[in-house]
């Protein structure tokens, strides 16, 4: 969308400010403004807060303030997503976790968030998640879509490693597998036995809304 990290919404997330947040997003929305964009400007402050953060100068209080505002600004967006697009509830069930060894959240909330926002299941199985923890998910879940994220590139082995579980379990036939995260982004799907990988929320959303229109 050639975003630019100096929108009212951008900086309203980068400065922590819920109140100037709500008024920035509530004036897009009352302007006309496509609720993708909104929720991608926001998207992109909390991109930048995450580096910030992995850089030293934000400390985790304020990345929590920073994910608690977000989530208000989905809840505001949530309805006119709907109008605009149509509820999703009927597509289905997505379970989504950061892989064994991982403990970044900031990502996967992200789009925890947007999927909620846009009428979705989500279980969220939370951090550092072994492969059989996965496995008695899907079969408890039946999901059609299962995210897999994962920030570092040493947890490549945990990707590959989850997704050889899911197989070995004889579920990989009934689900389509995203995986995430900035350490996946460049990386071939087939080298990780996945059927996508991003590091763009908005991306990752569009494609799990292709797959669960394609089964339904």
């Amino acid at each position: 969308m050639g975003l630019k990290d100096d929108t009212p919404i951008t900086r309203a997330i980068t400065s922590l400010d819920r109140d100037d947040l709500m008024q920035a997003v509530q004036a897009a929305l009352d302007a006309g403004q496509d609720p993708l964009e909104i929720v991608d400007q926001a998207r992109l402050g909390m991109e930048i807060v995450g580096r910030d953060f992995d850089c030293g100068d934000v400390f985790l209080v304020e990345l929590i303030r920073a994910v608690e505002i977000f989530q208000r600004a989905l809840k505001l967006v949530a309805p006119r997503m709907k109008e605009r697009y149509g509820s999703m509830d009927r597509l289905g069930k997505v379970v989504i976790g950061t892989v064994s060894g991982e403990i970044h959240d900031l990502g996967k909330s992200i789009v925890v968030g947007l999927l909620r926002c846009a009428g979705y299941e989500v279980v969220d199985l939370g951090v550092d998640v072994l492969p059989q923890d996965y496995v008695q998910a899907i079969r408890r879940e039946q999901p059609q879509v299962v995210g897999l994220s994962a920030m570092l590139t040493t947890a490549l082995e945990e990707v590959r490693g989850t997704v050889h579980a899911i197989e070995a379990s004889g579920l990989r036939p009934q689900v389509k597998i995203i995986a995430g995260g900035v350490a996946l982004a460049k990386k071939d799907p087939a080298d990780l036995g996945v059927d996508c990988t991003t590091n763009n929320a908005i991306q990752g959303l569009q494609v799990i809304k292709d797959w669960m229109a394609q089964k339904s």
